[in-house]
Parts: structure tokens; sequence; C-alpha cells
């Protein structure tokens, strides 16, 4: 048994562990992430961040980099059957998730933090603080930060009868050489289409469909231009056409879980889709990881190795917001897919007349101050 009992062990070398890595590294505490793959990969999907998100890229101190190689749109205009409802002003970084990994990675490289891959979770002791893989190396820690995504094994072992629930949704994504400036979305019955750019001359394409369907979890699913066709059937090909040579198309279906009602248990804490994966629906999926491991990580220097109030400091914090985001995204999954064409007028209406109200709650998330949130638990 290898002994890493004054660490604290990352699961994952996803967003959120990748992130929390780095807090933790440049405030000095110990710690070594853990990830089941030989390396990190792209698999055709993009992701936006938000101003949030950007917040906590500046106080990481990868914001520039991420930056000089991603988008930076301005605006993001809404259309239904093929029209324009209206255009809103926006500031987010839109990338490929390759992007933010490598820069996480590097930054997390070059402050001498210790990653190890290869290493597949296969079993865990919460109380015993143990963590031992499907290679046969078990590992003694000081804690546990499950970062290991959807299929989390970790929360698996906490929660086992909370599985995943089928949302209804299947998501197409593709990466594709064009140039565009703008994030577009196109508004359908029982779909929408975003496209949006993550550098100079790439977009990422992203469509939701309303499918019975639950054959694929995996965002290395290949899908089939013929197919997309199918499901999109309703969409104007205007929006898609352009990815008919492109062979590499992925589709998967969404899967989430019920809202958590604790964030962690004796010596182990969920961060991430570990913790509450949503519906994509407001690109907050990033961004809620970036908030839980720098407020997580703030929290563990601030109170050291006091994981009681840390842990429950975390959860005062971060319960609520999960929780709200949560909703908004399901909210915008139905507004997004309507079919009723009353429905639909209205909709459009508030989007084109009253603008202010059709992002106020969008503008609420944005605005989330992780550091104004933790003062109260600081002072």
């Amino acid at each position: 048994m290898s002994n890493y009992s004054k660490h604290v062990a990352v699961i994952g070398a996803g967003i959120a562990g990748l992130a929390l890595g780095c807090v933790l590294k440049k405030e000095g505490i110990n710690v070594v992430i853990f990830e089941k793959s030989e390396t990190t990969s792209n698999h055709g999907a993009g992701i936006s961040i938000s101003e949030n998100g950007i917040s906590i890229l500046k106080k990481i101190g990868i914001y520039e980099k991420v930056l000089a190689e991603s988008a930076n749109p301005k605006k993001v205009s809404f259309f239904s059957k093929n029209k324009l409802i209206n255009s809103f002003d926006v500031n987010v970084i839109t990338a490929s998730r390759k992007v933010l990994y490598k820069c996480l990675l590097d930054l997390y490289s070059s402050l001498d933090g210790e990653i190890i891959f290869g290493h597949g979770l296969e079993k865990l002791d919460i109380y015993r603080s143990e963590i031992s893989f499907l290679n046969g190396t078990t590992h003694k820690v000081m804690h546990i930060a499950a970062c290991d995504g959807i299929k989390s094994i970790c929360r698996e072992s906490l929660d086992p009868i909370k599985n995943l629930n089928y949302s209804g949704y299947s998501i197409w994504r593709a990466i594709h050489k064009k140039s565009q400036n703008t994030i577009q979305t196109s508004l359908g019955s029982g779909h929408h289409i975003v496209t949006y750019p993550i550098n100079n001359n790439e977009v990422s394409f992203v469509a939701a469909v309303q499918s019975s369907s639950t054959q694929k979890n995996s965002w290395k699913s290949k899908g089939t231009y013929i197919d997309l066709q199918k499901d999109l059937m309703h969409s104007n090909d205007k929006y898609f056409s352009f990815l008919e040579s492109n062979p590499n198309l992925y589709k998967w279906d969404i899967y989430t879980r019920p809202s958590p009602s604790s964030l962690c248990h004796s010596n182990i804490t969920l961060l991430g889709d570990a913790a509450h994966p949503i519906v994509p629906f407001l690109g907050q999926g990033g961004c809620l990881a970036l908030e839980d491991a720098y407020i997580f990580g703030k929290l563990l220097v601030e109170f050291k190795h006091d994981f009681k109030k840390i842990q429950r400091s975390y959860e005062d914090i971060r319960l609520k917001r999960i929780k709200y985001v949560t909703k908004l995204s399901q909210r915008q999954g139905y507004l997004n897919h309507i079919n009723n064409p009353f429905l639909v007028m209205g909709r459009n209406s508030v989007m084109k007349f009253l603008p202010d109200i059709a992002m106020q709650s969008t503008k609420l998330i944005w605005a989330y101050d992780a550091d104004k949130k933790l003062t109260k638990f600081m002072q």
C-alpha cells in the first residue's frame, strides 16, 4: 500500500479535478490526482464558459491562456422557424474541452502537481480513507475528492439507490472547420441546435433532440450524418448540412441524477458531475465544476485539516446554488423544445419584446461571486 496519508486524493482529472489540484498546489497543500484514462481527450466536444466560470479561470490563473486558444463571442442570436427572434449581448469564452483540460493540466504540472494516469477506481473505504484501483494498487490518503464524472464510482458507492436517470434528451456534437463570430441557436419543435466558435477557424456544433432512446451513454459514441438528418428532420438543413462530410459526429443520451441532499460523507466530498450532473441547456456543467473546485479548495486552505467544518461550509455554500441552476437548466430545455404554436409565439414574444425578462435568470447565474460567498465562512 502506497501512503498518501498527508495528501488530498482527487479521483478524476476532469475540469473539477484539475481545477481543485491547481488551487491546492498554489496554496502548498499536498494533493495527488488519479485518472483512469491514459491522457485527456476531446471527442468532438466544445464548452461554453460564462462570466461565473471566467471569474474562476482568472482566480486560478489560466484565463489569458485559455482565451488565447479559444473564442470570445459577444452576441448570441436566437432563431425560430428560420427567423431571427432577437440577439443578446454576452461575454463568454467558447473553447474545445481539450484546450481547457490542457491549460489546467499545464498549470498543475508547472506547480509540480502529481497526476497518475491509468488508474481506474475499483473500490474505496471512506472510513479508513483507502482507495483501491483496478491495477491492484491501494493507497492510504488524507481525504477523497470525488471528481470522477457522471458515471462516478465514488457516488455509486455512497448512494447506490439514486442511479442515473435518462433525461429524455439525446445530444449530437461535432467540431467542424468553419468560421463564425457569434453564438447561433435555432429553436424547433422537440429539438434545438447551437453553433459557436471555439477558435478562429473551428465551430462546435450541438443539437439536442427529445427522444425516448436510451442506447448510448458515452461521449465516445459515434453517429452518422444520415442518423443526424433523421433526428433533425423537422429542422432546416442549413443549420447542419455543413457536417455532411464530417467523419467525427458523436451522439449520446443525457443522464442526470436526483438533486443531492448532501455532497459529503465521512472522508469523501463530491464535486462536479460526480455530485450534480445536469442537462446542458444553460452551459453550466463546466462552470459549476469550476465553482465547486475553487470553493472547496479555498475552504480547505482556510480550515486546514478540519474536514467536518470544510464539508459543512461547502454544502452550505453549494447546495442551494446547485439546485437553482439544475432547475433553471431543466426549464430551459422545456422552453427550447416547445411544439405548441401558441406557446412558441408567447416564448418568442417575450424574447423579442421583453429581453430583460428573458435573460434575467441567466444573468443571475452568471453574476455568481464565489469569493463573496466564501467571505462569511472565513471571518
